[in-house]
């Protein structure tokens, strides 16, 4: 599986205070199942509830679930598609007027293509990319990653009209 690793380079480029204390963020699948239908080509579909602990977490929320939801439209899109979606969900415990635990329930999917190799020695297994997001209406799009109007990832206000961009570029 490869999305748990890719979520925790993106919270880590977007939060700060994860790159100063990543012992900070735990990222674990509490349940899973493979899907699959008898095939000749053995391919197959994880399904797993992602469990992401952010911990002493000092930040706004807002700072966090946009990070979050930026991700979850590249990653897993669908999350996302319908009127009534609920992406994701938490629980938090306020630790003090500072800080808290913070607890996110991710549902997710990732797809594996297992392509026999040509001397048949077994298969390459390969993450293809989740299939793109379609325009609502033609000509308008309207993604987390683009905003409002820009081109840069928004993040989070610490002001009114401030936005913030990733520490690192999460291409990095």
């Amino acid at each position: 599986m490869k999305k748990p690793a890719s979520l925790r380079a993106h919270l880590t480029a977007y939060l700060p205070e994860l790159q100063t204390h990543p012992d900070r963020l735990a990222i674990y699948v509490e349940s899973g199942s493979v899907r699959a239908l008898q095939s000749r080509t053995h391919s197959f579909e994880y399904a797993y509830k992602l469990q992401v602990g952010l911990w002493d977490f000092a930040g706004s929320a807002d700072s966090l679930m946009l990070p979050l939801l930026i991700w979850l439209e590249t990653e897993q899109p669908e999350r996302l598609r319908d009127r009534d979606a609920t992406p994701f969900t938490f629980e938090a415990e306020l630790l003090d007027s500072d800080t808290s635990d913070i607890l996110i329930s991710i549902d997710l999917t990732e797809r594996v293509i297992a392509k026999p190799r040509e001397d048949g020695t077994g298969f390459d297994l390969e993450h293809p990319a989740e299939p793109p997001v379609f325009e609502t209406f033609p000509g308008i799009d309207n993604p987390f990653i683009q905003g409002w109007g820009g081109t840069e990832p928004l993040v989070a206000s610490k002001a009114p009209g401030t936005i913030l961009t990733p520490a690192i570029p999460p291409d990095a």
